[in-house]
């Protein structure tokens, strides 16, 4: 039985995040999931709740992959070019197979800031941002870079990054190409937002 409670669990879990990634969380409904999964509404309510409930367990699945990523290459040693370079190739390696965070996060900063906000703080501690600050002042005072706030430096590695990811299906139906095409360019558009981001710092 508990082997049996175990797969039905998985198997809504791994049908809703394969629909929310295709369709949007909007585009998926309780009833799509259930049919996909071969279970029912009541199995969904029993195990998650809700729609949301799901979506969010799935999110911060996905939202925590991303931060321990960023975490290991921003607390690295490595020379400060080659890590601002690291930290961009991560989000475009990870946002494409995990579209529901950006989704989520704009949902949420719309609906629920609150506890968006908390669940940022908790696996973004402060000690962070110091360290990328104090990174930022080391390499200005060697001169290899321009005086840039942490705050500053962030915003446009991550605005940059983000939201080629948040408007894809609006750009996709506006030039009228396919999902593979975008991604094609979305790779040529890193490259553009590495040299960027790099020609900024540069004193």
């Amino acid at each position: 039985m508990k082997l049996h409670t175990i797969d039905v669990k998985d198997r809504i879990l791994n049908v809703a995040r394969e629909l929310f990634i295709a369709n949007g969380y909007n585009g998926t409904s309780i009833r799509d999931i259930a049919a996909a999964s071969d279970t029912n509404l009541a199995h969904i309510k029993y195990y998650f709740q809700s729609k949301y409930s799901l979506f969010e367990i799935i999110f911060e699945e996905a939202f925590d992959i991303l931060v321990e990523r960023i975490f290991s290459i921003v607390q690295s040693d490595m020379p400060f070019f080659d890590l601002v370079e690291a930290w961009i190739n991560a989000y475009y390696e990870i946002l494409p197979e995990y579209p529901q965070i950006p989704i989520f996060i704009i949902n949420e900063v719309n609906h629920n800031p609150e506890q968006l906000t908390e669940m940022i703080k908790k696996r973004i501690p402060q000690q962070i941002f110091n360290q990328l600050s104090n990174r930022l002042e080391e390499e200005h005072r060697k001169g290899i870079i321009k005086e840039t706030t942490a705050i500053d430096f962030g915003l446009n590695v991550v605005s940059l990054c983000v939201f080629p990811f948040i408007c894809g299906k609006l750009i996709i139906k506006v030039a009228d190409i396919s999902s593979e095409e975008y991604l094609a360019l979305l790779e040529q558009h890193k490259e553009f937002v590495i040299r960027f981001i790099l020609d900024a710092l540069k004193p």
